[in-house]
């Protein structure tokens, strides 16, 4: 199975390189404006004039849960209508196919030693294994008594939002274009971690190493679904992590 196993010989052409780009461009400002306008809401309900009252925002992580279970949905729902509007499925323009229990055990087992390599290196360098990021949006979860939201969020809601715009809607139209599937593996890579500025360039280089095999898997296999179990588990991982350092190790 490949990246257009979903596609009939009626299907109509997916969306070209600048279609693609611009559609995703949409999703990303919607996805963008629906945190803004919540966050900002917040701000003023909360009263939040100074400027330290707002970096605090960038790491509390209720808020930070809230904003990421509201604004994926509207994400998604951009490109399940650009899907639509070009004549597919928005099951098979996103290649919402489910995976074999093989395809999961193999996704596993090739994931696995690279995200252990990765922790093994960071720590043997003297970084700190759990990100500043996550260890702080964890704590402040907790005291505030939203732990299950913010695994909701983290774990659930995020993988499910960024697979289906990277390695779904993007890579549905960029692996037709002169990019082939090669190409488009890196790009949408590349975007994917580019997003995740709240880390360091040692962390976003880790994210484009999990992006590329991901986008691999999601061409061999032909499943996006595939790709957000594994991403689900990435970040479980992540999240068991950083539970380990407040809870235990702090």
């Amino acid at each position: 199975m490949n990246a257009d196993s979903a596609a009939t010989p009626s299907s109509p052409a997916p969306y070209g390189l600048l279609g693609s780009l611009l559609w995703t461009a949409a999703g990303i400002i919607a996805w963008f404006l629906a945190q803004m306008v919540l966050l900002v809401a917040y701000a003023i309900v909360k009263g939040m004039v100074a400027q330290d009252d707002f970096r605090k925002l960038a790491t509390d992580g209720t808020i930070l849960a809230v904003a990421v279970i509201v604004a994926a949905p509207v994400w998604i729902g951009v490109l399940v209508l650009a899907a639509r509007l070009r004549g597919w499925s928005a099951r098979d323009y996103l290649a919402l196919i489910t995976p074999k229990r093989g395809e999961i055990l193999f996704g596993i087992a090739v994931l696995a030693p690279i995200l252990v390599a990765f922790d093994l290196l960071t720590y043997a360098f003297g970084r700190d294994v759990v990100p500043p990021f996550m260890r702080e949006s964890y704590m402040s979860a907790k005291m505030a008594g939203s732990l299950p939201l913010f695994f909701l969020a983290v774990i659930v809601v995020a993988p499910l939002g960024e697979e289906i715009a990277f390695r779904g809607f993007l890579f549905r139209g960029l692996s037709q274009t002169w990019l082939g599937i090669a190409g488009t593996i890196i790009v949408t890579s590349a975007i994917w971690a580019l997003m995740h500025v709240q880390y360091d360039w040692v962390e976003v280089a880790q994210i484009v190493l999990i992006g590329l095999l991901l986008g691999w898997l999601r061409w061999a296999s032909g499943s996006t679904a595939l790709t957000i179990v594994l991403h689900m588990l990435t970040n479980l991982g992540a999240t068991l992590e950083a539970m380990i350092k407040v809870e235990w190790l702090s």
